[in-house]
């Protein structure tokens, strides 16, 4: 699960781990960015 929020507040980060977040992109973001987390949690 991947959250794009506009929320960058450490503990949310924390409490989205443990509900099964494996990324984490705030908003505004760039393209790289989004294709850069989507790779780390496909392993691509």
């Amino acid at each position: 699960m991947i959250l794009l929020t506009t929320e960058s507040d450490e503990e949310l980060k924390r409490q989205a781990r443990e509900a099964g977040a494996t990324g984490w992109i705030v908003k505004p973001f760039k393209q790289d960015q989004l294709l850069a987390v989507v790779r780390k949690v496909t392993g691509a």
